[in-house]
């Protein structure tokens, strides 16, 4: 059996090591919207990416980054569609059937419109990036049909995404 004669996966010990943890977060960051395998990667991102700038925190920013708002819109649009799920179905239960399939179809649809709103935004901030990943895991988790069963969340999210990133790089070069 052949030998390797170099670990490919290890760096080399004779190259400086930039462990700032502004590089650190925002490496991880990036990466984490890239996905969980790639992450490796983006932290041994080489040390010409640019450092980040220095960050307020996120409760300082959050009225000058759009995404917290919609973060809260939705948050509030799908409370409200709960509600009116709620009343739909004790409107079923006393048997007015017409009533009831009209009680949650607009909050359904504010839902669906604050979700798309949200997909679609770019962040401005890196807090404000962070934010939006974090709450959309969240949905992921919960109700992964959000992003699967709907055909343009995938291109909705991707747009974002790349307007996010965008709008972040330009900051920190």
């Amino acid at each position: 059996m052949t030998q390797a004669d170099r670990v490919l996966s290890t760096p080399p010990t004779n190259t400086p090591v930039d462990t700032t943890r502004r590089r650190f977060l925002t490496v991880a960051a990036i990466g984490s919207m890239i996905g969980a395998g790639s992450l490796a990667f983006a932290a041994a991102a080489p040390n010409d990416v640019p450092k980040a700038v220095t960050v307020p925190p996120a409760a300082a920013i959050a009225g000058h980054d759009p995404v917290f708002g919609l973060i809260e819109t939705h948050r509030k649009a799908d409370r409200d569609h709960e509600v009116a799920l709620d009343e739909q179905e004790r409107l079923e239960r006393i048997g007015d059937h017409a009533a009831a399939d009209l009680a949650g179809e607009a909050s359904c649809h504010a839902a669906f419109k604050a979700f798309d709103a949200l997909l679609a935004a770019a962040a401005t901030t890196l807090p404000g990036l962070v934010a939006k990943l974090s709450y959309l895991q969240d949905i992921a988790h919960r109700d992964a049909w959000m992003l699967t069963d709907r055909p343009d969340a995938a291109i909705l999210l991707l747009v974002g995404f790349v307007a996010s990133v965008a709008n972040v790089w330009r900051v920190q070069s």
